[in-house]
Order: structure tokens, then sequence, then C-alpha cells
């Protein structure tokens, strides 16, 4: 699993992770699908457990975070 989104809808308890770099890896996929975890790109150790997929989209570039 190698995708990496953006998240276009903060809600949910997921507000505090609006200021970070918007470029997440889905590390697991649950319920089909439906609700996926997250892995901040630019800071590994933030980490979002589960939001549901339709709040983020694919990233049609990924920008170099180093």
């Amino acid at each position: 699993m190698n995708k990496i989104v953006e998240i276009i809808v903060f809600d949910d308890g997921n507000d505090e992770f609006k200021d970070c770099v918007n470029q997440w890896k889905i590390t697991k996929e649950m319920f089909n699908g439906g609700k996926v975890e997250l892995t901040n790109m630019k800071n590994k150790k933030i980490k979002i457990n589960s939001i549901s997929a339709w709040k983020t989209r694919k990233v049609s570039t990924v920008h170099c975070l180093e």
C-alpha cells in the first residue's frame, strides 16, 4: 500500500492536524476501505488512527519533504 493522500475535510477531532504538511501515507484500510489510517509524510510520528476515506483525496504530485 503506497497511496499518498491529502485531507480535504478536517473534523471529528482531526482539527489539530490542520497545521501539518497535508500529505499523508495510507498505512491501513479498514471497513472495506471506508476508513483509513494515515501517517504524515513530513513527520512520521504524527498518525491519524482512523478517518473516513471520503475525507481524503489522492495527491497528484508528491512534494519532496526532506
